[in-house]
């Protein structure tokens, strides 16, 4: 985590030195063109307002996507508790195929996080898992099995939820917009004239710097599931989903 948040000031710094070679370069050229108005002040706000809308939509996502990994795990558990509860109280029934299919569906789930397995491979399962159940219709009661599809299917509507905030970017206008806006607002840094370097590391490093690395967290926090990507670093903790995958891949042996 520590070399994805250097990576993060990596490309930070790629996008200033360059705009500080320009703003020296304007300096010597005698490229220095615009004043400080009003005018600039409120490009500075027009921007600010783009980006905060930005940061509280993505933010609201994220907040939701936290929630996620104790949710599947809660879901997996609850269904192990099930078939377990099934396979004490009627033998014959035998849950152990459904139970095997937990097990695949637990490392499938931590698997998607880290990009090493897609959503279809998950839904494959589901619907294994749902054959399984099927197997076991005739054999439990109507409510026993109507909470057992319930569960499963609270396992497809949170793996859909959680494929559409890692797919769809939040308002992609937006983004190209705040963009530009913030492109065009550094350009304006270049091209003002500016009195002495103190003035200059000030505006153009303080203001330059946090558009552009706010503008870097927002695109970060937007996927909140980029753990299989480098470049990633703000990701939700997948701590609850990995301390139940004992329960969920040996549940006759959690301690194992």
């Amino acid at each position: 985590m520590v070399m994805r948040r250097l990576g993060m000031l990596l490309k930070l710094v790629l996008v200033l030195v360059p705009l500080a070679a320009l703003k020296v370069l304007a300096m010597a050229r005698g490229w220095e063109v615009l004043a400080a108005t009003p005018l600039f002040a409120g490009l500075i706000t027009s921007n600010v307002f783009l980006i905060g809308f930005l940061f509280n939509g993505v933010l609201t996502d994220y907040k939701e996507s936290e929630k996620c990994p104790a949710q599947l795990a809660q879901t997996l558990l609850n269904l192990v508790a099930e078939l377990q509860a099934l396979g004490w109280a009627r033998p014959e029934a035998d849950p152990s195929a459904a139970l095997a299919t937990l097990a695949q569906l637990g490392p499938g789930f931590l698997g998607w996080f880290h990009g090493t397995s897609c959503a279809n491979d998950l839904f494959e399962l589901m619907d294994r898992l749902n054959a399984d159940l099927a197997q076991l219709r005739g054999k439990c009661e109507s409510p026993f099995m109507t909470r057992l599809l319930q569960e499963l299917a609270s396992l497809r509507s949170q793996l859909l939820r959680m494929e559409t905030i890692r797919s769809i970017p939040f308002v992609p206008t937006v983004y190209w917009l705040s963009a530009a806006s913030t492109a065009v607002l550094c350009a304006g840094l270049v091209l003002t004239r500016m009195e002495g370097w103190a003035e200059i590391f000030f505006y153009l490093g303080a203001i330059a710097f946090l558009m552009v690395f706010i503008l870097l967290m927002i695109w970060d926090l937007d996927n909140p599931f980029g753990h299989g990507e480098f470049s990633s670093c703000e990701n939700i903790s997948l701590a609850p989903l990995e301390r139940t995958l004992a329960r969920i891949v040996n549940p006759q042996n959690p301690e194992g």
